[in-house]
């Protein structure tokens, strides 16, 4: 757990009337949403600080879009005048250099909370936390909360429970004490109708009919199965989609990647507790992109801006090749079909 010297140490940096500028992922999840309102409160309480919480890309899966609205996070889109209106900036869920966030890379951050790998960039920073042994970012906020003598209210706790309960599939993925500790903290202060209703969403067409493609595309081979999405409506979808087909019996890796407005998403899932899917993951993609994650998930991204179909596609195949080299599977695979959708004879 965090100590005092350390929660300090952030008060002091927060101290002020200066605004800050909360930046998650560019498509952030629970994790990133609700610690970055964590942050957001410790900053007015212990510094007396306005902050604005905003994300680059979009708000994509409807938990994600209920739990902004209906925890009334107000987290908000990234314009370009944030960074001029705003002086200090602090990184949550995420990293400069990540490749995930939308920090011009002119800009340094004072501020950095993550549980993914430690990157070089981020000790540059006035005050920099990251600990791979939490399977949230939520966890850190959590502690510093506690450790601060800050009672979360009672949709803060929400937010956090929830994210925690989402990020470990109820504790149960990547998931260490600290983090059973923090939600067995949170539990008897969180709404959990509320929960409820963020898990249980109403859908749109759009989403049904995506799953329908996603499993018309999907193959598996030995333990693995794949789905090379194409185009998406998303990038919320890859990781969504990840974790249901993560679930089928007798496979125990599960590989999807799509595009969306020129980037590459890919997730990487496995049911292996001790696989450093992440580090798997980093070495698939090598230069092509940026990757991170932990035993048993990862995500990651490969810039497509100025490719031909034909150079896309060429990517996808070295990728997918490299990835069944690094499982230790032959090159020439015969991949069978995850479901026949042909009508029986």
């Amino acid at each position: 757990m965090i100590d005092s010297a350390i929660a300090e140490k952030l008060v002091s940096v927060c101290r002020g009337k200066s605004p800050w500028l909360i930046l998650s992922h560019n498509h952030p999840d629970p994790d990133s949403l609700a610690s970055a309102w964590a942050l957001q409160h410790i900053f007015y309480r212990k510094g007396g600080s306005p902050s604005k919480i905003v994300y680059g890309g979009i708000v994509g899966r409807e938990e994600n879009r209920l739990m902004n609205s209906l925890l009334k996070i107000g987290a908000v889109h990234l314009q370009a005048g944030h960074f001029k209106k705003y002086s200090q900036i602090a990184l949550v869920d995420t990293q400069p250099g990540a490749g995930n966030n939308s920090l011009p890379p002119e800009i340094k951050p004072k501020v950095v909370i993550d549980h993914h790998p430690l990157l070089s960039a981020s000790r540059e920073a006035t005050f920099h936390y990251v600990a791979e042994d939490c399977g949230a970012t939520a966890t850190i906020l959590v502690e510093l909360l506690r450790i601060l003598e800050i009672d979360p209210p009672p949709l803060l706790a929400t937010a956090l429970y929830y994210s925690l309960i989402s990020e470990t599939q109820h504790l149960g993925r990547d998931v260490t004490k600290r983090d059973i500790d923090a939600s067995i903290f949170l539990f008897p202060r969180a709404k959990h109708r509320l929960i409820s209703r963020i898990q249980h969403p109403y859908r749109n067409r759009e989403f049904f009919q995506q799953l329908y493609l996603a499993l018309e595309k999907a193959f598996t081979y030995k333990t693995v199965v794949v789905a090379p999405l194409g185009e998406i409506h998303h990038p919320g979808f890859i990781a969504q989609l990840a974790d249901i087909l993560i679930s089928l019996r007798r496979l125990t890796w599960c590989f999807v990647h799509g595009r969306y407005r020129d980037t590459l998403f890919l997730s990487l899932r496995t049911t292996h507790t001790r696989a450093k899917a992440g580090k798997l993951l980093r070495k698939v993609i090598g230069n092509l992109g940026s990757a991170g994650g932990h035993d048993m998930m990862a995500g990651g991204q490969i810039s497509l801006k100025k490719m031909t179909p034909e150079e896309i596609e060429d990517i996808e195949g070295k990728i997918l090749k490299q990835l069944f080299k690094e499982l230790g599977m032959p090159e020439e695979f015969n991949p069978s079909p995850l479901v026949n959708l042909s009508p029986p004879a």
